[in-house]
């Protein structure tokens, strides 16, 4: 039989799906790897350095603006995390917050979707954001500086794996449409 094909490329399911399936989705891989965090991480007795997944929803939502739903699931996920990682109640809302307010922000002044050099370095910045806020959080309440050498493994982790993956955190804003109302 022979096979009809048109002009027209078919659209994935990806981008017919609206910002909730997305937001659901991206959710869903944040939490899958928060929860193999929780398992031991070494491999042939080398330590791996396990990213902070709520970033790459934090850098990857903000692009659309400000907006009550991811904000209520980077708090949610930043909770969890400071449960997991034995932290004051609120260190990992705040980093979570502080770098979706960023990236809102940066979405805000620049087109991050079509301009090559600011779609790479916008969330390369945001990450080291997040990170020195962490790392001054930690550090105020210890009240010393902590070794930065795990949470740079962290954030090298976080990066790479963000840059593979960032489609994921995508709720697919179109360039011209207003910022925060995607979702």
């Amino acid at each position: 039989m022979a096979k009809r094909t048109s002009g027209r490329q078919r659209k994935s399911l990806w981008s017919q799906s609206g910002p909730t399936p997305r937001l659901l989705f991206g959710a869903f891989a944040i939490a899958a790897v928060g929860l193999l965090g929780l398992t031991p991480k070494t491999l042939f007795g080398l330590s791996i350095a396990w990213p902070y997944a709520a970033l790459w929803g934090a850098v990857g939502w903000g692009r659309v603006g400000l907006s009550l739903r991811p904000m209520l699931l980077l708090i949610v996920f930043g909770l969890i995390q400071d449960i997991s990682f034995n932290a004051p109640f609120g260190c990992f809302v705040i980093v979570n917050l502080v770098v979706y307010g960023f990236s809102a922000w940066i979405a805000s002044i620049f087109d991050v979707m079509n301009e090559p050099l600011v779609a790479v370095i916008a969330p390369v910045l945001q990450f080291i954001s997040g990170f020195v806020v962490l790392w001054l959080l930690a550090s105020a309440l210890e009240e010393h500086a902590v070794r930065a050498t795990p949470l740079l493994a962290a954030l090298l982790t976080t990066g790479v794996i963000y840059a593979m993956c960032h489609k994921l955190f995508d709720l697919g804003r179109t360039p011209r449409q207003p910022v925060g109302q995607a979702t």
